[in-house]
């Protein structure tokens, strides 16, 4: 929590607008089957668990994702290998897909993320796809990669 609100704070002085999750899918197991309810993010009872974002989160992650001109997804909302709970990663990969189509690059990271596109069937409509999300990451921060510098020589 303190890397969080350190993360935050950091964010307000640079002006820049952090969105975060405003509301998320609980369930009461890790099942298909499972009851489910729609709570306010933060307010889930210690016997049920987050297992996708809410319904107005995938509006709000959404808008800001179709008006972007740039998009790293890393990660997906939720455990959308259930059907019950791949409604957020839909709408995001829905909203990177109509991003892309307005001009944005879309660059997609990660083995889960990239099976979600992949299970939706989108993989083609968005710019570039990598199942190496941990990697990804590290290059985006500038950190040598192992890899990358064999081959470099």
């Amino acid at each position: 929590m303190p890397l969080a609100l350190e993360l935050m704070e950091k964010a307000k002085q640079k002006n820049v607008n952090l969105i975060l999750p405003i509301d998320t899918l609980i369930a009461d197991a890790f099942s298909p089957e499972a009851n489910t309810s729609d709570v306010k993010s933060g307010n889930i009872p210690s016997d049920w668990m987050g297992l996708d974002i809410g319904p107005e989160t995938a509006k709000l992650f959404s808008e800001v994702i179709k008006n972007s001109k740039t998009v790293l997804w890393n990660g997906p909302m939720g455990v959308f290998e259930m059907a019950k709970f791949e409604i957020g990663t839909k709408a995001v990969a829905i909203a990177v897909v109509e991003a892309t189509k307005n001009g944005a690059f879309s660059l997609i990271g990660g083995g889960d993320s990239a099976a979600a596109v992949s299970k939706f069937g989108f993989e083609d409509q968005v710019s570039y796809v990598s199942t190496g999300g941990g990697a990804l990451l590290e290059y985006m921060e500038g950190k040598e990669l192992p890899g990358v510098k064999a081959i470099a020589g």
